[in-house]
């Protein structure tokens, strides 16, 4: 996987006039895997492109304070929009990157029915009564959801990282294929699975305090719960390109968010916006629809046709706008961790995003 250990490397040696494929073979000897090295040369060799070329490269007396008054001028709206259509431009190079968070709900919905049909048969066998329950209940039914968070959290992570390579390599000039994306995100299925045991331990935890509290404890495990949200946003570019353990991948995840997080709340507040004024055009056409066929005396039977879809296009634009959200997480994070800037979006509004104590110097 693409360290920063890697690309400090990569640096050094083009510094010193040491040719690509020189380096490629050095780092091929030494144990390094090819794809990674490939990926770290191009990324590097974007970063010293011509302006003719098709990398985003940010002039090399962009800082930080210029990039944000460039943003400044430009207003956040304009520039979230300018972000969302770049966001947007990606995912029609690389539609496959929808296929993601498509077989993630597929996944998750199978295994909450799988497991909504085993707490269903499990409560008569445990002997629950609707007033008290006992310790030994207790404990059962805590383990059924425990062990339902660790597939659900593996699966919703697996499909996001492999989601991460693909981008990750769309930004950095490259063209990973969907079936090489479930590759890379296999390779790292046991910390994926680790990552997945300790956010489950996390979430059963927040879910005890809440179901055993009051008021008071209620307001404290949504909070704690806001809070771990926040701190491992960008766990999966971290699982996948930082070659460090869950721990400190969970430590990674938090810095990037602390360099980003003004901006990261604002896109992702606008973004949310958009889908909901999608979301709400799509309900006021379809409803005008479903009332010219009901008008029309088709009765039910108009509703059921202006009904699928509608909820067909709703189930379109969340994972359209799921993937969006992912794709500007890995933008973010390519430069907060290794000063990439990302292929095809405006240098000034990615530079400008991250914040000036964690990286002001220019992508050369």
């Amino acid at each position: 996987m693409i360290s920063q250990e890697l690309l400090d490397y990569i640096r050094t040696q083009k510094q010193s006039g040491i040719s690509n494929d020189a380096i490629r073979h050095a780092l091929l000897e030494s144990g390094w895997d090819q794809s990674d090295v490939d990926t770290a040369l191009g990324s590097l060799n974007q970063q010293g492109s011509t302006p003719n070329q098709a990398a985003s490269v940010p002039p090399a007396t962009l800082s930080y304070d210029e990039a944000r008054e460039s943003v400044q001028k430009m207003g956040k709206f304009k520039a979230s929009w300018r972000l969302f259509q770049q966001s947007l431009n990606l995912l029609r190079q690389d539609k496959e990157v929808m296929l993601f968070p498509v077989i993630s709900s597929i996944a998750i919905f199978i295994v909450t029915v799988l497991f909504g049909f085993g707490l269903f048969l499990l409560y008569p066998l445990l002997g629950f009564d609707e007033s008290t329950t006992s310790l030994s209940q207790d404990v059962a039914l805590y383990s059924v959801i425990f062990l339902y968070y660790i597939f659900a959290f593996f699966i919703t992570t697996f499909f996001k990282v492999g989601l991460t390579a693909v981008v990750y390599e769309r930004i950095n000039g490259g063209n990973l294929s969907f079936s090489s994306g479930i590759n890379r995100a296999s390779g790292i299925a046991g910390k994926i699975f680790l990552w997945s045991v300790i956010a489950s331990t996390v979430g059963i935890i927040l879910q005890i305090i809440s179901n055993k509290s009051k008021w008071l404890g209620k307001l404290v495990a949504g909070l704690l719960g806001a809070a771990w949200n926040i701190v491992t946003l960008f766990i999966a570019p971290t699982l996948l390109l930082e070659d460090v353990s869950v721990w400190k991948s969970i430590g990674r995840s938090a810095k990037v968010f602390k360099q980003t997080w003004g901006e990261t709340l604002i896109i992702n507040i606008s973004f949310g916006l958009i889908t909901f004024a999608v979301v709400l055009l799509d309900i006021v056409v379809f409803g005008l629809l479903a009332y010219g066929l009901f008008m029309a005396g088709l009765g039910v039977t108009g509703l059921i046709l202006a009904g699928i879809p509608f909820v067909l296009s709703l189930v379109i634009i969340t994972v359209i706008s799921n993937s969006l959200n992912e794709i500007f997480k890995v933008a973010l994070y390519s430069y907060a961790r290794f000063g990439i800037i990302a292929d095809g979006f405006s240098p000034e509004l990615i530079v400008g995003a991250v914040k000036s104590d964690a990286k002001t110097k220019s992508a050369t």
